[in-house]
């Protein structure tokens, strides 16, 4: 029965990220339409659908197996905190809290769940790949951040619940370059983060690739590199071996 209730939970917490008001699926849909910064919009749709959306239709299908989703939710969470901090994007703390209220009312609910206690064992090739970013990532993360603080969103209007979309595209070059180290050291959460990384990492270089010169986005250089390296990491998490 308890296992029932966190399902049926898990599915209801989702739909806070990906509809309301999390609007992570509403972000997806105009991603390609050039009248909204499409970069802003990818950002959000990607950190609110696939890390935290996901993560909860994760724990839906597999509660008692969900160690990989409980760990993408903190990373989320904690990403959420630091950008609210650096981009001094106190508004995010609403999100923020959100999501640690609903993790932990879950985690509560579910009568088995898989403990989080790693075991480390980190493959050369992927921890690699996740480490060439983590400077890029870092930098790109340190411009949204002063874009936030200089009131960006604001000026184009680019606001979803009064919080600042900066603040997020900035959280989400905290998190990626995290999930995919954390996917290289740990086999048990390898293939689940690593294809997370992969789509987001993927799918906002593609939208930046597509629309070059739009609000926040990456030149084309760094649109293509951003691109190969989501796949990259993707592929390389999924053929991994397995200890």
């Amino acid at each position: 029965m308890r296992t029932t209730v966190a399902r049926i939970l898990a599915v209801l917490f989702a739909l806070t990220w990906l509809v309301l008001p999390g609007f992570g699926l509403i972000d997806l849909s105009v991603t390609w339409n050039p009248e909204w910064p499409v970069v802003l919009e990818a950002s959000w749709g990607v950190f609110m659908t696939v890390l935290v959306g996901g993560s909860f239709l994760a724990f839906a299908v597999r509660p008692e197996r969900a160690a990989p989703a409980t760990a993408t939710l903190l990373v989320a969470l904690a990403s959420m905190l630091v950008s609210a901090a650096a981009g001094l994007e106190w508004q995010l703390l609403g999100y923020a809290a959100l999501l640690a209220f609903e993790a932990a009312a879950l985690l509560t609910v579910i009568p088995v769940r898989e403990a989080l206690r790693p075991v480390w064992a980190a493959w050369r090739p992927l921890l690699v790949v996740a480490a060439l970013a983590s400077v890029p990532w870092l930098v790109h993360a340190a411009r949204m951040f002063r874009a936030n603080r200089a009131d960006a969103g604001p000026m184009i209007g680019e606001l979803t619940m009064g919080v600042d979309h900066h603040a997020i595209q900035g959280a989400l070059a905290l998190a990626l370059p995290t999930l995919a180290v954390l996917a290289a050291c740990w086999p048990r959460g390898r293939r689940y983060l690593g294809v997370s990384v992969g789509l987001c990492a993927g799918y906002l270089g593609l939208v930046s690739l597509a629309f070059p010169g739009t609000w926040a986005g990456l030149d084309l250089p760094w649109s293509a590199l951003c691109i190969t390296w989501g796949v990259t990491v993707a592929g390389l998490a999924v053929v991994a071996p397995r200890p």
